[in-house]
């Protein structure tokens, strides 16, 4: 059984459905709004299903943009349930965390903040 890298996979969509830059790291030169995803945990389900536990932060220069690139991030989220990206079906979506207000504790950037869990079926390879 082989699991897809979630980021990623979460990463291409969300870029499609917000047009927003969609990144697993800051970037060096800080475009004015991108959405960074990390995988902050998860587990593995009923043998074949990766829950992965993603946060995402949506940075942007306006607290306002950034609250909105958050509405926009969540619900292209929680619209996954029952999508197939690349070959990977989405079982199930659930919020762990709603849109909160973060502000980045160095710079002080507005950011908002929001975590989800993702169910993702786990691929099978002949000779596993």
């Amino acid at each position: 059984m082989g699991f897809a890298n979630a980021q990623g996979l979460i990463n291409a969509h969300l870029s499609e459905a917000t047009g927003l830059r969609c990144v697993t790291t800051i970037p060096t030169t800080r475009p004015e709004r991108f959405v960074r995803t990390i995988r902050t945990g998860g587990y593995l389900a009923n043998g074949v299903t990766d829950v992965a536990r993603l946060t995402f932060e949506c940075w942007a220069e306006k607290k306002v943009d950034a609250q909105s690139d958050a509405q926009h991030v969540r619900a292209a989220v929680l619209a996954l349930r029952g999508v197939t990206l690349s070959g990977v079906k989405v079982h199930r979506v659930e919020e762990i965390s709603a849109p909160m207000d973060s502000p980045d504790p160095d710079s002080s950037t507005p950011r908002y903040v929001l975590t989800h869990e993702v169910y993702l079926r786990g691929t099978y390879r002949k000779g596993q």
